[in-house]
């Protein structure tokens, strides 16, 4: 603090520490002080300003009644007439600032009375002392001087033991600041809190964390629907992935329990049939699940029972460190949505999963589990890094009927994984890092037309999944070293993780039709292309695409089959699917993880050797890689690094000498760009100030953009300290539809970039470039228009007039006769990627004008997949399909090849032309020896291509039908 300032200090063992302090223009502010949060070394006496009020007409203190007395397990402070065990009185202490202030009214808690009465008098006498002050008498400016002590002891957001919010994260920084464009700046304040933080933590990232030691877990994530059932077969191929292993053999069911039906509920499920069964069935090791299967009668858990056998057993780098389960309708039963409690159908599952390890089930212990009604999430840990897991929480909620019945909702599991030290800090006192990791297990709303109720199922289980602190007896106990406050611990979101997991039978749904999706299955010869298909059509997919739910989350591409529905002993069709519900993949495992953790996923299948249920299970293998040590040096290093740069930049908001800086150039040209070919620019920040200056890029006005859609700009914001300088990347891109739009226009582009800085002036850079326009990302009907080959086109004034116009367009012409001639015995033609930068050869021939010269290459398989290739990619990129989406629904009626005839009556003369020759090429190509046997790959490849795919009708066309259409003409 200053030393200009009086200070008067209000303190006690139990209660608040308040400051009182008197400026020298006589206004008065209570600070309240907390002792720094031991992180990792800290002096009794090192304090940190939580907040600041100063004392004018508004502001209040009250005490409130006292509540229930507590019992002090801790031993009294030196001088207190406390003794063990005494009841206590706990007040709760309220501090209004006054409406006219920006701060917000706190309650604290206190036991010491004697304390708190001397502060209300205190505060008391101040405030009259102020009123009887007028306000030129009292001449200051109301909170100007309080803040910057604020920022300075402020504790860095980097040191907090709580992540920040992983969507928050995953939000870029811009699209978080506040609205503001050329000459109206907006809260700039807010603004550099927001850039600060970002910068800080990239700094971290930077500086420490790259250069860290990493641990790595493995973890295995299995969903199941189980349909009710109690475990009757061997499920080790999902909870150790062995999918090439042979079904065992069935185990007889159990009888159903009820939760009402006590003498029943008195026995142990596990005994009797299970227990011989799984003590016989075929096992790698049949002693092993025989020891804890006869150990089941014990009121033990099941991680329990393997406890004592001999850890005898090698491990395998490959055996997961962690297995995360979520099992969902685990019961159906009327009486468990009345009693949701632990039963014993949670023993016989997780049973069932340890049998499933085999001779592993010794290395492995149940860590935790949470049940609610049929959901159950269960984290089985191998037994050496047990004492590597702590502050384990656990939450559950309904979202089911009248909107919180548990027959839909979600149970989640948060803890944290502290990776054992490096051996070289073996010696030494652990400095690792936690890592805090969140499973979340959900069932959301079933059938095809609850799309929507699934989005909001998602959406309310993301506002309401909250962990409450955990509070045991010591932790409501002050303080042994005589600190004032100690703050319960805050409510935790599921978002605040470093990584979150989602284990879910989510009930998204397929929008085909019926028919569609089972002949999609079917088809093994297709299966790989059929699935990339289907997945188009998945609702989840779409729910993402459009952010209604799952928004930033990661899924691996699906490449199993669907796992719903089968049939449990009604009418199934030849792939085992229920004939009265539609196939769909609604098992799914999502993640999202901050870039604090590095997690990287090695498998997602479902297992079809498992069929008690509707459901097949499903599993997915990630590896996640945390943090040893946060740098080589230790985390007590890492804090005073974080303090260190907190110092430099904490109170840039409120220095008064203004920043400045210098961006050169001011010109950036970036000559010619084209469709899909990147150009990059460097513009420099120099901070030329004495002091921090943040920046952002703003629009020119309140409706603009902050740059032409046709540039990025990376960092769009930023911090520069002084006598550093920010290198600010340009980087023009082109996609389809941005090409759409530039070639229909005028070929010079300019613009003028916004640079402000925060408290400080705007800064201008002129950017400007010449689009080279392409042939791709165009209409059919504007290609027949060209007068010559795009590129030579001056204005789009200058195409031809429609009554001028060519048959067919030459670009597409050109690449199906060069593959006539040069390509019709290549193996893979159209079904192998062609190389990116050949592509870009033949693109660029094909918007000038110039010759395929390929030279001695030519003749290279490689060439002519680049070929096929780039017709593919001219066909996608067309703004409108060969067949019109308004023929879509009859091409799908077609029943024979005549009729298909006839409808290319109803076509363009440019499409039909263009229709006739790639299906004459196509049925060409299909009679070659090197395409034999081939034709059902190319309809699949060239139906979404020259059809086209409307994936927001709620109503598809049949994909069967559009296919069928194109048989006609190539088969």
């Amino acid at each position: 603090m200053s030393a200009a300032l009086g200070g008067l200090r209000v303190f006690s063992a139990y209660g608040p520490t308040f400051f009182l302090f008197r400026s020298p223009r006589r206004d008065v502010t209570v600070f309240v002080f907390t002792h720094k949060p031991p992180l990792v070394h800290t002096i009794p006496e090192d304090y940190v300003v939580e907040h600041a009020f100063p004392i004018i007409h508004g502001f209040s203190i009250s005490m409130s009644q006292p509540r229930q007395a507590t019992i002090d397990l801790s031993s009294p402070p030196a001088g207190s007439t406390f003794t063990l065990n005494q009841p206590r009185t706990e007040l709760t202490v309220t501090i209004d600032p006054g409406e006219d202030t920006p701060f917000s009214p706190i309650t604290l808690q206190t036991h010491d009375i004697q304390g708190l009465r001397r502060l209300l008098d205190e505060c008391k006498r101040l405030k009259e002392e102020f009123a009887t002050e007028t306000a030129d008498d009292y001449g200051f400016e109301p909170f100007g001087w309080v803040a910057p002590y604020m920022a300075d002891h402020a504790l860095p957001p980097l040191l907090s033991s709580i992540p920040p919010d992983l969507r928050k994260l995953k939000k870029p920084v811009h699209t978080r600041l506040s609205t503001a464009s050329a000459g109206m700046p907006g809260d700039d304040i807010s603004d550099v809190e927001i850039i600060r933080e970002e910068w800080m933590r990239r700094k971290v990232e930077d500086e420490l964390f790259a250069r860290g030691e990493k641990a790595g877990l493995k973890i295995r994530v299995g969903t199941f629907n189980v349909n009710g059932k109690f475990p009757s077969q061997d499920l080790s191929a999902w909870v150790r992935g062995d999918v090439a292993r042979p079904p065992a053999a069935f185990i007889p069911p159990l009888k159903e329990l009820s939760p009402l039906s006590l003498g029943e509920g008195q026995k142990n499920p596990i005994e009797g049939t299970l227990g011989a069964s799984l003590s016989t069935r075929s096992l790698s090791t049949v002693s092993d699940a025989t020891t804890y299967v006869n150990l089941s009668v014990d009121t033990q858990s099941a991680e329990t029972a393997v406890s004592d056998a001999p850890p005898d057993v090698p491990e395998d780098p490959s055996d997961p460190d962690m297995l995360v389960l979520g099992f969902q309708e685990l019961d159906l039963s009327t009486e468990a949505l009345l009693y949701s409690t632990k039963t014993a159908r949670e023993q016989a599952w997780c049973m069932a999963a340890f049998a499933g390890l085999g001779e592993k089930a010794v290395l492995y212990e149940k860590l935790a589990s949470k049940q609610l009604v049929g959901m159950l999430l269960v984290i089985i840990v191998k037994k050496r890094l047990r004492h590597n897991f702590s502050e384990i929480r656990a939450v559950s909620v309904g979202v089911g009927i009248m909107g919180i019945m548990g027959n839909k909702g979600a149970t989640a599991v948060r803890l944290l994984f502290t990776p054992t030290p490096s051996p070289s800090a073996a010696n030494s006192e652990p400095q690792t890092r936690p890592t805090a990791l969140t499973f979340v297990n959900a069932h959301l709303a079933a059938f095809d037309e609850m799309y929507e109720k699934r989005n909001a199922d998602f959406q309310e289980l993301s506002k309401r999944l909250v962990f409450e602190p955990a509070i045991s007896v010591e932790d409501q106990q002050p303080p042994s070293n005589g600190s004032w406050y100690s703050p319960a611990a805050a409510p935790l979101s599921i978002f605040e993780s470093d990584a979150l997991f989602w284990l879910v039978n989510l009930n998204y749904r397929l929008t085909l039709p019926d028919a569609d999706v089972r002949s999609l299955v079917a088809d093994d010869q297709l299966r790989e292309v059929n699935i990339r298909t289907l997945r188009r059509f998945d609702q989840l997919a779409s729910a993402r695409r459009t952010k209604k739910a799952f928004e930033d989350f990661v899924e691996q591409p699906i490449t199993h089959l669907p796992s719903y529905r089968f049939s449990a002993g009604v009418l199934a069709d030849g792939m085992g699917y229920d004939m009265k519900r539609k196939p769909a993949w609604t098992d799914r495992i999502l993640h999202m993880a901050s870039k604090a953790v590095t997690v990287k996923q090695r498998s997602y299948a479902s297992h079809a050797t498992i069929t008690m249920s509707d459901h097949r299970p499903v599993s997915a293998e990630f590896d996640v890689e945390v943090a040893v040590q946060v740098s080589v040096v230790g985390l007590d290093e890492y804090e005073a690094f974080v303090h260190r740069v907190w110092r430099d930049v904490s109170a840039i908001e409120y220095i008064e000498e203004r920043p400045r800086v210098r961006v050169e150039p001011t010109n950036v040209d970036f000559a010619k760009i084209s469709y899909k070919r990147e150009v990059t620019r460097t513009v420099a920040v120099v901070n030329i100030g004495k002091v921090p200056c943040s920046f952002r890029f703003v629009p020119q006005g309140p409706t603009a953009d902050t740059c032409p859609p046709w540039l990025r700009i990376h960092p769009i914001t930023g911090l520069v300290l002084p006598g550093e300088k920010v290198d600010v990347t340009l980087t023009t891109q082109v996609d389809e539809a941005l090409a759409s739009r530039l070639n229909v226009g005028q070929a010079h582009l300019e613009e003028t970039l916004v640079l402000h800085t925060a408290l400080g002036r705007d800064h201008f850079v002129a950017v400007s470039a010449e689009y080279e326009r392409t042939c791709f990302a165009t209409s059919m009907s504007w290609l027949v228009r060209l007068p010559g080959p795009v590129r030579e086109l001056q204005s789009p004034d200058d195409v031809l007039p429609e009554d001028r116009s060519v048959n067919a367009p030459r670009e597409i012409m050109r690449l199906v006769n060069w593959l006539m001639s040069n390509a019709t015995e290549t193996d893979g033609l159209f079904l192998t990627p062609g190389d990116e930068e050949l592509i870009r050869q033949i693109r660029e021939n094909l918007d000038t004008g110039g010759e395929f010269d390929f030279g001695a290459a030519e003749k290279e398989s490689k060439v002519a997949l680049a070929f096929g290739d780039t017709l593919l990619q001219l066909l996608d990129s067309l703004s409108e399909p060969v067949i019109p989406p308004a023929l879509h629904p009859r091409c799908a009626q077609m029943t024979s090849r005549d009729e298909a005839f006839e409808l290319l009556d109803d076509l363009p003369v440019v499409n039909v032309n263009v229709w006739i020759s790639l299906t004459a090429f196509l049925h060409f190509l299909g009679q070659q020896e090197a395409c034999k046997g081939r034709v059902e790959q190319l309809v699949a490849i060239f139906t979404p291509v020259l059809f086209r795919d409307d994936l927001t009708s709620p109503t598809p066309v049949s994909i069967i039908g559009r296919r069928n259409f194109l048989r006609y003409f190539i088969g």
